[in-house]
Parts: C-alpha cells; sequence; structure tokens
C-alpha cells in the first residue's frame, strides 16, 4: 500500500527508523512539497527488509554514477566529466554482476553504496535549508513509501546498509560544511575563473594551471575534488577564497550527455533541465587579453545560459582550445605577440576548428579590416564596445543549429514568462 504525507527533514531519522524496524522493503521517495520548483529536486532510497541497498537522484545522475565507482573502482573504466557515455551505464544490476564475476570486491560495491546515499541524505539537507532561507518556504518534503514483495530470495540485493547510521554520517557532513562557513555553497555547483590575470597573481604557478583548465564550468566541486585527489571540504574553501575577490563564481550545472546506439546508428540522448541548462550548453570561448572586456562577456554569456572560457594569452589559445572544443569563439584583433588574424589562421588549420564560428572583435570596423578577417577564415565581425544585446544576437545565431542552443531561448522566455521563484543559476558572493 503507497501512502503520501507531509515530513520534515527533521523527522527524516524517525522515518528511517520505522524503515528499519519494520524491515520495510520497497522505495522511499521524496520530493520538496513547492509546486514551482518541484521538478528540481528528487530522490529515491532502496530498502530491502529494513537495510538500505541504494538510491537515484534527479542531481547529476550520470556524475553521480560516474565519480562514485571511479572513487572505489579505479581499475574499472570511466569517463571523463564532461564527454559523452555510453548509453548502458553503470547501475546497482552492472555493479552485482561484476561482484559475481570476481572483477571487483562486495566491500567496494558497498563503498559505493555508501557514498552514494551518504552524498543524497547531505543534498536533501542543504537543498531544505537554501529553499527556508532564500524563499521562505516551509522546509517540508512529501514522501512516498512502495512496498516491494519479499519473496524472491534469489534477487536479494549483496550490499545491505544501516540506514540511521549513514543519515548520522550525512548529517555530520553537513554540520562540519556548516561550520566551516560553507552552507550557502554547494559542492554540485561548479567554478568558473572571471579574472585570469587575478588568479595568477594570488595562487602558484601550478594551482593556477589547475584552476584554469578545470575551473571551467563543466566540473562541479565533487566532480574536481576527485579530480584533483583532493577533500572537498578544504577544495571548496579554497575556491570560496577566491569568489570573495572576485576571481572565480560558481555556477550551476547540469548532467552531461548520454549516447545510446540504436539500428548502428549513434543518437544523441539528453535529460532536458526545465531552467538551469548549463553543462549541455554550448561552450563560447572569447581570446581578448582586455580583462574588462572579458569580464563582460562571462557575465552576458554565463547569465544568459550558455558557458564560458576566458583566454587571456594568444600564445596559450590554441592549446586551451584544442582541451575545451568551443561551439563558438570569440577573438580580439589587438592583442599583443599575436594578433587576431594570425590566430585565426591558426585556428583554421585546425581540422576541428574548420566550421567552428570565429567572430572578430575589434574597435575598428573598417573595410579592409573586415576583408582581412574574411581572408584568415573569419566568420564575423562584432564592433566594440562589448554589450549584452549584441553579443547574444550573435551567439543566438551562430548556436542556434545545436539542441540545447536553440533551447536555450525557450529557457530564457520560459523563465520570464512564469512568475516562478528559481534558485539562481549563477552564485557568487
Amino acid at each position: 500500500m503507497t501512502t503520501h504525507q507531509l515530513v520534515s527533514t527533521e523527522k527524516i531519522t524517525k522515518l528511517i527508523l520505522v524503515c528499519s524496524q519494520k524491515r520495510f522493503t520497497g522505495r522511499l521517495d521524496l520530493d520538496f512539497d513547492v509546486e514551482a520548483l518541484k521538478f528540481l529536486r528528487s530522490w529515491s532510497l532502496e530498502f530491502h527488509q529494513g537495510s538500505l541497498t541504494g538510491c537515484t537522484t534527479s542531481v547529476h545522475p550520470q556524475r553521480f554514477w560516474c565519480r562514485h565507482v571511479s572513487v572505489q573502482c579505479p581499475e574499472l573504466p570511466t569517463y571523463n566529466i564532461g564527454q559523452s557515455i555510453p548509453g548502458k551505464f553503470w547501475d546497482y544490476n552492472a555493479l552485482t554482476v561484476l561482484v559475481r564475476q570476481g572483477k571487483i570486491q562486495q566491500e567496494q560495491m558497498a563503498a559505493i553504496v555508501a557514498g552514494q546515499i551518504k552524498e543524497i541524505l547531505f543534498d536533501i539537507q542543504q537543498y531544505s535549508e537554501q529553499l527556508s532561507r532564500h524563499y521562505k518556504i516551509p522546509r517540508q518534503l512529501i514522501y512516498k513509501l512502495t512496498p516491494e514483495d519479499t519473496t524472491d530470495a534469489v534477487n536479494s540485493p549483496l550490499v545491505l546498509l544501516p540506514g540511521l547510521h549513514l543519515w548520522q554520517q550525512a548529517m555530520h557532513n553537513w554540520e562540519t560544511w556548516v561550520k566551516a562557513g560553507l552552507a550557502e555553497y554547494s559542492p554540485n555547483w561548479a567554478p568558473v575563473v572571471l579574472q585570469t590575470e587575478e588568479l595568477r597573481q594570488r595562487t602558484s604557478a601550478a594551482a593556477y594551471s589547475n584552476f584554469v583548465s578545470m575551473a571551467d564550468g563543466n566540473w562541479s566541486l565533487r566532480d574536481l575534488a576527485h579530480k584533483l585527489k583532493q577533500k572537498l571540504l578544504p577544495l571548496t574553501q579554497s575556491v570560496v577564497h577566491y569568489i570573495h575577490i572576485g576571481a572565480i563564481k560558481l555556477i550551476e550545472i547540469e548532467d552531461f550527455k548520454k549516447e545510446e546506439r540504436r539500428q548502428g546508428k549513434r543518437e544523441k540522448v539528453t535529460t532536458p533541465h526545465p531552467i538551469t541548462s548549463i553543462a549541455s550548453a554550448p561552450l563560447v570561448a572569447c581570446i581578448d587579453d582586455n580583462q574588462n572586456d572579458s569580464l563582460k562577456m562571462s557575465n552576458i554569456l554565463t547569465q544568459a545560459s550558455y558557458r564560458f572560457i576566458n583566454i587571456q594569452d594568444p600564445v596559450k589559445a590554441l592549446l586551451i582550445l584544442l582541451e575545451q572544443k568551443p561551439d563558438l569563439i570569440f577573438l580580439d584583433l589587438v592583442m599583443p605577440i599575436a594578433n587576431g588574424y594570425e590566430i585565426c589562421s591558426q585556428i583554421r588549420r585546425i581540422s576541428a576548428f574548420k566550421d567552428t564560428p570565429i567572430i572578430i572583435l575589434t574597435s575598428n570596423d573598417g573595410i579592409v579590416d573586415r576583408v582581412r578577417a574574411k581572408m584568415v577564415g573569419a566568420t564575423d565581425f562584432l564592433a566594440k564596445p562589448i554589450e549584452r544585446e549584441k553579443v547574444l544576437r550573435f551567439a543566438d545565431k551562430y548556436l542556434a543549429k545545436t539542441t540545447i542552443g536553440a533551447h536555450i531561448q525557450k529557457i530564457r522566455t520560459m523563465s520570464k514568462n512564469q512568475n516562478l521563484p528559481q534558485v539562481e543559476q549563477e552564485k557568487s558572493l
């Protein structure tokens, strides 16, 4: 029998305890009782005779699996965050098969499940706090218990974990996070560099290199902690320090892409997010040594739901472009060492960028400049000063061919037309 009730986050402890005592088998679904925001967050916990066996989340489900499997089973093939992944991906059944085949240990599977459950419980607590603090919405959850048949002993799960103990560990992690002054910062948000020169002056060469290469809006704080082999809390504290001086900001991101093969053809399948659509959005690069212009471009494009990377050193431009593979490039004409014409010509010699739109930025909007720009392969010309309407007109024009690029305009329209409270995409304090 399925029941629906309202429960505050403070009573989740009692709910998990009841499931344990009654040896409940089935699924516990949790969702916030906020009509306008309801689609944004939902979670499920799987029980077997009172023990936790698994979980699901609407928050980055692909990243979620990839990260936890990679942490506990480094011997298994994993995929880089931001890259497409096969349609047949990790799930509990797949891990069960690997355990029975002897390819991973049962303890590794248990560690994956425990880590995932603690992460989900942490997110539930933080999200409820944010709703209460920022939107004055009562911290209420809808829960739904869906019992399952317990007679099939053959399909009994390999992993059985104490739910109350995991909840206590998750709350300890949350309390530690709050005491460190990080309550406002979600580990699911991604850092983006705003001022590369400021960052360069305030960090070591190694730290600067890591920030510039990875803080590009593709990697959440949790992803970065795993990638850099660092603990999440001190990593976040270091990022927040640079947020305070305006060198970095945090943005909400989506999951990365998923691909499926059907009848010999590869078909891209993405999970849409109604409002926040960042991680799968087109990536725009701007090569410009002018810090003020770069900051303007960043603010305009990220606020419009595009991903953005800034390249202030023209010498490193090609290497960064090859690593990031942007969908659109804005290129300043006047820069030291190498001007925009030379860089544009070099970019066009690379087959990967044969069809990538390149927009020349310049204060000199003359016929000679336009002709020369066309000769080296530039797609179009944008006259300075940097203005929001002009930049978005070019971005929308050349990125509308992508499915998500076209959808971004619909998302903006939805956001304006729906008088709903929304979780901001940009979080810089």
